[in-house]
């Protein structure tokens, strides 16, 4: 297998600055489908999308030449500035930082499950110690 063949799963979280209540169930499914269409955009390949409030959970594979870095910054900003743009205020923006876990492809099945369930876990205050942002 070639080195640009190789790829990586990605388990990424990002938040709202000051972990503010800003995703709202209004604009929730819009970003989701924003952030899903900015995966194909930029060639990456989208596995799962959810998160709650005040943050989101990203499942993808990406190549193993792309940094994560790089991935963050082109999510975390185009969707600040979408989310400005759908809810017409000034004052979204995502925390300074982003948490990336490497999955391994054993894992995807079990991550994949976790973030789908994001509204379930926190409600009953399950969520993995080990997987919370």
């Amino acid at each position: 297998m070639s080195r640009n063949n190789l790829q990586l799963y990605i388990h990424l979280v990002f938040a709202t600055k000051y972990r503010d209540y800003l995703i709202t169930d209004k604009v929730e499914i819009q970003l989701h489908q924003f952030l899903w269409n900015k995966f194909l955009e930029l060639e990456l390949i989208p596995l799962v999308i959810n998160g709650m409030q005040d943050h989101v959970h990203l499942l993808l594979k990406i190549p193993a030449i792309i940094s994560i870095s790089s991935v963050s910054k082109n999510l975390k900003a185009p969707s600040s500035r979408f989310l400005i743009e759908i809810t017409q205020c000034d004052f979204f923006e995502c925390s300074r930082g982003y948490t990336a876990f490497t999955v391994s492809k054993k894992d995807v099945n079990y991550i994949s499950t976790y973030i789908k369930n994001q509204k379930e876990y926190h409600q009953k205050g399950t969520v993995d110690m080990e997987l919370q942002d």
